[in-house]
């Protein structure tokens, strides 16, 4: 059974009544404007993710991590925004959230690969 193979038996058991997965979701409205508390989120929890990654990457001796997805820096109201934003709905919907950063054993990680896999 694949990941999404599994998510779909995992939400069978999830009441209708909680959420119903057979109806399709809303589109999201593009935000117009990024709010300071969105900016000011987004600026800790990126660099959590780059204190995560250094703190593995140079003290580990077994493992790496490698951030992965997407990591583009435009806000709401910026150039290029709106088909940022519709792209990234478009993949939540295709495959879902992906993680931040993805761990492997130092043996099993093909170097060729690079730390950032978009």
């Amino acid at each position: 059974m694949n990941y999404n193979e599994a998510i779909r038996e995992l939400t069978k058991s999830v009441p209708a009544t909680l959420v119903d997965f057979n109806l399709p979701r809303d589109p999201a409205r593009t935000p117009t404007q990024a709010s300071s508390n969105f900016i000011t989120n987004k600026e800790q929890g990126d660099w959590a993710e780059n204190l995560i990654t250094r703190a593995i990457n140079e003290t580990s001796t077994k493992i790496i991590a490698v951030k992965y997805g997407k990591s583009d820096n435009l806000v709401a109201g910026e150039d290029g925004f709106d088909n940022f934003y519709q792209d990234f709905q478009t993949e939540l919907d295709t495959i879902g959230k992906r993680p931040d950063l993805l761990i492997f054993k130092k043996t099993d990680f093909n170097e060729s690969l690079g730390h950032d896999i978009k």
